[in-house]
């Protein structure tokens, strides 16, 4: 399984610095996905070497579409995005849909289980600030005094995440909200290239 992950992981795992967990079950229910308008238009990160594209569009489900390009390779992902709100804070929960090379699309291999990306953001005028969910503060936490959080782990000697968490979505909430704070990595930053319109 963890081979096959690799093709659709790498370009959102470059733009998250290298995530280190995964989960099988979403962060959001249809029921509490957030809309919010500044997220939307084409980002790049601030490192200027990186060249990648990041643009978000509303998507016909009621979340969003994020498309990520990257010119050296000529790859194109495709995910859907959601948000939620936990605990008074912005998650976005992220999942390949689907990846095309020069423009043609690219079958994924049969067996690939669909994982869920999470990232706590923050999104301030032409700054889109993101955090990934941290393998270390997970391990033992118990997300309601109970189990710990449920979780494999994984070979760390391949380019998918270290860690899946299969913990259910109850759960999985339930945890994010009580860590909000302490649960994710220091921000890094995109900045804003264009609107949506623009």
């Amino acid at each position: 399984m963890k081979l096959r992950c690799v093709p659709v992981l790498v370009l959102v795992c470059l733009w998250l610095g290298g995530c280190e967990c995964y989960s099988l079950y979403p962060l959001y229910t249809q029921k509490d996905a957030v809309v919010e308008p500044a997220l939307e238009g084409t980002w790049m990160g601030t490192e200027t070497d990186d060249k990648s594209e990041l643009t978000f569009c509303r998507s016909k489900n009621g979340g969003y579409e994020l498309s990520i390009f990257d010119p050296s390779t000529k790859v194109k992902a495709t995910y859907d995005a959601n948000l939620v709100q936990l605990a008074g804070a912005l998650f976005m929960d992220i999942r390949i849909s689907e990846e095309t090379l020069n423009g043609v699309s690219v079958d994924q291999p049969i067996g690939m289980l669909p994982m869920h990306v999470i990232a706590k953001v923050k999104i301030s005028g032409d700054d889109l600030a993101y955090a990934t969910l941290e393998e270390d503060s997970f391990k033992g936490a118990k997300p309601d005094g109970g189990t710990p959080l449920k979780h494999e782990t994984l070979d760390k000697n391949t380019l998918v995440p270290s860690v899946l968490i299969t913990a259910e979505t109850e759960d999985l909430r339930r945890y994010i909200s009580a860590h909000a704070e302490d649960g994710f990595s220091q921000f890094e930053h995109l900045k804003r290239v264009t609107k949506t319109g623009n």
